[in-house]
């Protein structure tokens, strides 16, 4: 089993390709071990010279697709089109002969022959469905009613039983069932397709891996439990990320700091301009990013700044969010 999934993922590209050739495969092998209980043995069919090459042509098309694909040559959709449309194609050419050689000595013989070739056709079909090959079903169907269309001009009396009637339906609704697969398959790996590149995107936004991503989901589920936190979780972050989440422990902290306190009881000097701009300073924002967040100019915030520092009584060498952070703590016990 190992090595079959290897194979498989060696040679597709995704889980619906995988069961495309998955059922290539089964298909293949089925026909190359069926069809010569037909023109070898005899044990299944009807007997005759053209009946019997037309059963040789389609296992001899079999292994020519199932080569071409296997050497690289042919695609895997490809191969199983043409496999499903020439297998019909006999087949068709297989209904119309018993038409032709059917007399009312064997007619019974002949309705039974029609049957086996009925079946295969519905097999065909089927196969092609759950390959979710595109637009194959359409032609096999086309095929089916184009050459049961020719039978029955040639001989009505084969074409009118009931086994046909009910295999012709069988087939519409296999048929019909295969358009509507093939439409919600493809809207759902669209979907899928979405959703995995807003995936990407997101952590290359981050630049980091779906199972940092993952170690992050848990870690944040497991806030206020750091002592329950495996140092082997830890080490799927890599530096980057750990000094990313530094650097946003710090913002954060700012943040709840920023949140708690109340400036204007700490500092009543300063204006409700002058207050705005040191919270922005306690959050460690440069001039130019203040200055975007007040919709002021730099030579105005630059002046706010001074008046801040003068109303606090700070000297000229004193750090202005060193002060801040100073008085700020310890006025909340924070």
């Amino acid at each position: 089993m190992s090595h079959f999934r290897s194979f498989l993922s060696k040679r597709c590209i995704d889980r619906k390709e995988e069961m495309q050739l998955v059922v290539y495969l089964v298909y293949s092998v089925m026909i190359i071990f069926g069809m010569p209980l037909h023109f070898c043995f005899g044990l299944i069919g009807q007997e005759g010279f053209l009946l019997r090459t037309i059963s040789f042509v389609e296992w001899l098309c079999c292994f020519v697709f199932l080569a071409l694909y296997l050497s690289g040559r042919m695609r895997l959709k490809r191969a199983f089109s043409w496999l499903s449309v020439c297998l019909q194609f006999a087949v068709g050419l297989s209904i119309v002969l018993i038409a032709v050689m059917a007399r009312p000595e064997n007619m019974i013989y002949s309705q039974k022959m029609l049957t086996v070739d009925d079946i295969l056709s519905l097999f065909n079909i089927l196969m092609v469905c759950m390959g979710l090959v595109p637009n194959a079903s359409t032609v096999i169907m086309a095929l089916f009613t184009l050459f049961t269309g020719v039978a029955y001009v040639i001989c009505p009396q084969i074409m009118l039983s009931q086994f046909v009637l009910l295999f012709f339906y069988s087939m519409m609704g296999v048929w019909i069932c295969s358009l509507l697969m093939h439409h919600l398959f493809r809207s759902t790996s669209r979907e899928i397709n979405d959703y995995k590149m807003f995936q990407d995107g997101v952590l290359n936004m981050f630049h980091m891996s779906k199972a940092e991503a993952i170690t992050l989901i848990r870690l944040s589920r497991e806030a206020g439990r750091v002592d329950g936190i495996d140092d082997q979780v830890l080490e799927n972050l890599s530096e980057r990320t750990r000094n990313n989440l530094i650097a946003l422990g710090a913002y954060l902290q700012n943040e709840r700091r920023d949140k708690m306190v109340d400036l204007s009881t700490i500092f009543p000097q300063l204006s409700p301009s002058e207050l705005e701009v040191a919270r922005l300073i306690l959050k460690n924002m440069p001039l130019k990013e203040i200055a975007v967040a007040t919709g002021k100019s730099l030579s105005n915030v630059g002046t706010v700044r001074g008046n801040i520092r003068k109303k606090l009584g700070l000297r000229p060498d004193d750090d202005l969010r060193n002060y801040l952070l100073s008085i700020v703590p310890s006025q909340t016990n924070y």
